[in-house]
C-alpha cells in the first residue's frame, strides 16, 4: 500500500501549481514521518548473538553510530580487525543499513546448501544492492540455473564467437596506438566486455547493437549508483525517493529499452524455429533462458530483464578484473614477458583460444587469482539472511533476521592459509611441474576454485555459476592485450593505482589512464 500511495503522490506533484506542489510535499513529509514512527516502534533490530562483540569501536572511543558511518569507507579494515581480534571467530561489523554477523569458516559446510527459506542468499544480494527498488537480485533464480545447466556445458561452442567479438571490440574501442596513447582502460574494458558478453547473451544481434551495448553499460552504472543513493535514506522514505532519484529513473528507463530489443528478437527466433525446426535455434544464453523458463518466467518482459541482469553481472565482474590485472602488471612489469610467452606458446599448440587451450594458461590463471586476492570485488562473501532461528552443529543459534557473512578478504590474507600473505606473488598458484620434487603437494587452487579459504566466488549451491565463462573471457581479453600492445602507467610514477571502495564493494580507479602502444608481434590473434 505504501508503494502505491507514494507513486500517486509523486504523480500528483508533476505538472501541479507551486502552492499545490508545496501542499502535497507537506502531506508527503507528514505521511513519511508517521510511517517512520510506526516502523521504528514495530520493527526492532534482530536479536544479537550473546557474547559476540562489535568491531570498529576503537576500544570504546567510537560510538556505534560513528562506526556504522566509518563502515562506508573502511569496511575492509574493520573486517580484518574483527577477523584478527577473534582469531576467525564470531564478530559483528556495524553498517548503516544493518549490522552483519561474521561467522567462522567451520560453519560454512553445514550452511552452504541450507534451504533458502532458512538461509537466504538472494535476499542478502537484494539488501546489498537495494534490490527492492533497483531490481538487482529480485527474481534472480532463472539465469544462475540456466548458466550452470546449459551455458557452462556449451562453452566449447560459445567461446570461439566470444573470441571473435573481443577482437572486433578491441578494434572499435582502442585507437591505432602507433605511439604511446593514453587510454582510460577501465572504460575501455567495460565496453569490450559489454560487446563480448552481448555475443554470448544474444549473438550478433545484441553484440553489434550500439543502443543495447550502451543500455547494458548504463544499467550497470546507474543500478550501482541508485543503490548507494537509496541507502542514504531511511527505510520509510525509500518508497517515495525511488521516484525522485535520477539514477532510479534511469534504471526503469533501461529496463524499457531492454524490452524494446529483446522482445522482437524472441519473436523472430520463434518464427524461424517454427519454419525451420529445432536446428535453427542459436547457441546463446537468451535462447537457453527461453527454453528453460517456466510459467511466468517465460514472459518476454521478464526474459528481457534477465538478459539485462546477466549483462550487469558480466560487466560488473569481467570489466573490473582485467582492469585490476593491468594495474598490477603496470606496477610489476617483470610478469609481462612470461605471461606473453605462455599465451604465444599455447596459441602455437592449440591454434586458438579453445576451452582446452585456455586451461593451459596456468601462469595467467595464477596471476589472476593473486590479483583477486589483493583486489577482490567485495570484501565479504557467503551472505545469507536468516529467516528463522538457525541452530548450528555445536548448539550455537543464529537469531532470526540476522545477516551473516564471511570476511573473505581477511581470510585471503591469513598466514595459516597463504604463506607470506602480504607479499604479491603472481605465480603463487602455478601447479607444480612433473619434475617438481614436491609432487605430494596438492595442486594449488585455480582462479575459479571455491572452498573455505577461497571464497571470492562464494561457496556452495550459490557460488557464482558464471565464473567459468568470466574466467575464459578475462583470459582472452588479457591475452589479446598482451599480444597486441605494450602498456604502462601514464605519468612518472609506477605505483599501482589505489582502489575505490564503498561499503563492501571494491573497484579499480576508473579515472586512471594507461599508455598503450601497438606491438609488431608474430603471433596473430
Amino acid at each position: 500500500m505504501l508503494f502505491d500511495f507514494s507513486a500517486v503522490l509523486v504523480s500528483a506533484v508533476e505538472g501541479a501549481s507551486l502552492p499545490l506542489a508545496i501542499t502535497v510535499g507537506v502531506l508527503v513529509t507528514i505521511f513519511l514521518a508517521v510511517v517512520g514512527f510506526l516502523w521504528r516502534h514495530t520493527n526492532g533490530s534482530p536479536r544479537l548473538l550473546p557474547g559476540v562483540s562489535f568491531v570498529g569501536l576503537d576500544g570504546g572511543k567510537r560510538s556505534i553510530a560513528d562506526a556504522r558511518l566509518r563502515f562506508r569507507t573502511h569496511s575492509a579494515a574493520m573486517l580484518e580487525e574483527g577477523y584478527k581480534m577473534t582469531n576467525g571467530g564470531f564478530f559483528y561489523v556495524p553498517a548503516l543499513e544493518c549490522d552483519r554477523l561474521m561467522i567462522p569458516t567451520k560453519y560454512i559446510e553445514e550452511l552452504k546448501n541450507a534451504p533458502d527459506d532458512k538461509a537466504d542468499f538472494i535476499q542478502s544480494f537484494v539488501e546489498m544492492f537495494e534490490g527492492e527498488y533497483t531490481t538487482i537480485g529480485k527474481r534472480w533464480d532463472l539465469h544462475p540455473r540456466v548458466v550452470k545447466g546449459s551455458l557452462n556445458p556449451s562453452l566449447p561452442t560459445v567461446l570461439p564467437h566470444v573470441e571473435e567479438e573481443i577482437a572486433v571490440a578491441f578494434s572499435k574501442v582502442i585507437p591505432p596506438c602507433e605511439d604511446w596513447t593514453p587510454i582510460p582502460i577501465a572504460d575501455a574494458f567495460k565496453r569490450i566486455v559489454a560487446q563480448a558478453s552481448g555475443r554470448m547473451i544474444g549473438g550478433l544481434t545484441l553484440a553489434r547493437n550500439p543502443q543495447w551495448l550502451q543500455t547494458s553499460i548504463d544499467f550497470t552504472t546507474d543500478s550501482w549508483m541508485a543503490a548507494q543513493r537509496m541507502k542514504s535514506y531511511p527505510f520509510w522514505a525509500k518508497p517515495v525517493m525511488q521516484w525522485l532519484i535520477p539514477e532510479m529513473v534511469a534504471v526503469r528507463r533501461h529496463i524499457k529499452v531492454a524490452r524494446k530489443f529483446i522482445k522482437p528478437l524472441l519473436r523472430e527466433r520463434e518464427r524461424v524455429v517454427d519454419e525451420q525446426g529445432e536446428k535453427a535455434k542459436p547457441v546463446d544464453l537468451l535462447q537457453m533462458l527461453h527454453d528453460n523458463a517456466r510459467d511466468q518466467d517465460r514472459h518476454p518482459d521478464f526474459l528481457a530483464y534477465t538478459a539485462l541482469a546477466v549483462s550487469f553481472a558480466a560487466i560488473h565482474t569481467s570489466a573490473s578484473v582485467p582492469t585490476h590485472l593491468v594495474y598490477d602488471l603496470c606496477a610489476r612489469p617483470e610478469y609481462i614477458p612470461p605471461l606473453r610467452e605462455e599465451v604465444e606458446q599455447m596459441l602455437e599448440e592449440m591454434g586458438g583460444f579453445t576451452k582446452a587451450g585456455l586451461a593451459k594458461l596456468v601462469k595467467m590463471d595464477s596471476f589472476m587469482k593473486e590479483s583477486q586476492r589483493f583486489n577482490p570485488l567485495v570484501f565479504m562473501t557467503f551472505g545469507r539472511v536468516m529467516h528463522s532461528d538457525y541452530t548450528l552443529h555445536d548448539g550455537v543459534t543464529i537469531p532470526a533476521g540476522t545477516i551473516i557473512g564471511v570476511p573473505s578478504h581477511a581470510i585471503s590474507h591469513d598466514p595459516s592459509f597463504f604463506e607470506d600473505p602480504s607479499t604479491f606473488d603472481g605465480f603463487r598458484f602455478v601447479p607444480p611441474s612433473e619434475s617438481d620434487l614436491n609432487l605430494r603437494r596438492r595442486d594449488p587452487p585455480s582462479f575459479v576454485t571455491t572452498n573455505a579459504s577461497n571464497l571470492g566466488w562464494g561457496y556452495g549451491k550459490h557460488a557464482c555459476s558464471g565464473r567459468f565463462f568470466a574466467s575464459h573471457e578475462i583470459k582472452m581479453i588479457t591475452a589479446y592485450l598482451l599480444l597486441n600492445f605494450d602498456f604502462k602507467l601514464a605519468g612518472k610514477g609506477t605505483d599501482r593505482p589505489a582502489n575505490v571502495s564503498f561499503e563492501l564493494q571494491n573497484s579499480p580507479d576508473p579515472m586512471v589512464n594507461v599508455l598503450l602502444k601497438r606491438r609488431n608481434q608474430n603471433v596473430k590473434v
